[in-house]
């Protein structure tokens, strides 16, 4: 490589990164909460990403024979440092696609009685909450009632809130129109407004939990969710989640369906750093 000054030409590195702050306080944090082992494993990723516990090369000067030791890194999914090029590289990727109209913004949440479910079987769960979510958006993209064509659909997954808490849900970007069937015009939305909400839990609720009924044999039931193992829990469960929100009221509070097909929709600009943001 060819190196003028050390320091010349490059970025000032951040006053803290989230690597010193685990380093600095990742024991304490083990002591306070209990972690899975995929939290677990993550934290010590990022704690000896870019240090010499990975190991590393030798970068040399051929012109004046400086040296710097470059370590490698955890390429951990989590690890804010290792994803920063691949999320950037994603992100283009879809800037790409994007059309120029009004997007809307689209959120599909699982209930609360599924999270101890979505936990034991992430690839089951999360694959039918993406899958139920995208079809539910373009069933009703091709429906005359509503625009007769072929939506765009961007749908990232979610797992957690902004407190860190086991949240499962699916983001959608869902273009302001459709393409006509025969590709020779351009449909738009009616406005500020996509689809009714209700026509999309609906629809959405159905798609999913038929798709869990589908997927059973494959599930693993341990801990609180040993019971749904018998096909009475089960089928009370499902029951219950098929109920329209609001269509009874248990005895038992606990019971109560969640908002197991909550769905916030919002108009977007047709900026495209606004859709970046949202993608990212």
């Amino acid at each position: 490589m060819h190196h003028g000054s050390p320091t010349k030409g490059k970025s000032q590195r951040p006053r803290h990164e989230v690597a010193d702050i685990v380093r600095r306080h990742g024991a304490a944090f083990r002591e306070a909460y209990r972690l899975t082992p995929g939290q677990d494993k993550a934290l010590r990723a990022i704690s000896q990403c870019r240090t010499a516990a990975l190991g590393g090369h030798l970068d040399i000067c051929v012109y004046c024979g400086f040296t710097r030791p470059a370590y490698n890194s955890c390429r951990n999914r989590h690890c804010p440092k290792c994803q920063a090029l691949s999320q950037a590289k994603w992100i283009e990727q879809r800037m790409a696609r994007v059309l120029p109209t009004n997007y809307f913004h689209v959120v599909f949440t699982l209930p609360s009685e599924l999270r101890g479910l979505a936990r034991q079987n992430p690839e089951k769960v999360y694959g039918l909450l993406l899958r139920a979510a995208s079809e539910t958006l373009l069933e009703l993209g091709r429906d005359p009632q509503w625009l007769g064509g072929q939506l765009g659909v961007s749908t990232v997954l979610h797992t957690w809130t902004r407190e860190l808490k086991y949240h499962p849900h699916a983001h959608c970007v869902v273009t302001g129109g459709a393409l006509a069937p025969d590709h020779s015009r351009w449909i738009p939305a009616r406005g500020r407004f996509l689809f009714p909400v209700k026509v999309m839990g609906a629809l959405f609720r159905g798609k999913f939990l038929d798709g869990l009924k589908r997927v059973r044999h494959q599930l693993l039931f341990v801990g609180a969710c040993s019971e749904l193992e018998d096909t009475g829990p089960w089928v009370r469960l499902i029951d219950r989640l098929f109920e329209p929100l609001g269509s009874s009221t248990p005895s038992n509070p606990s019971l109560a369906p969640s908002r197991s097909t909550a769905i916030s929709v919002a108009t977007l600009t047709v900026s495209p750093s606004r859709t970046i943001d949202l993608l990212r």
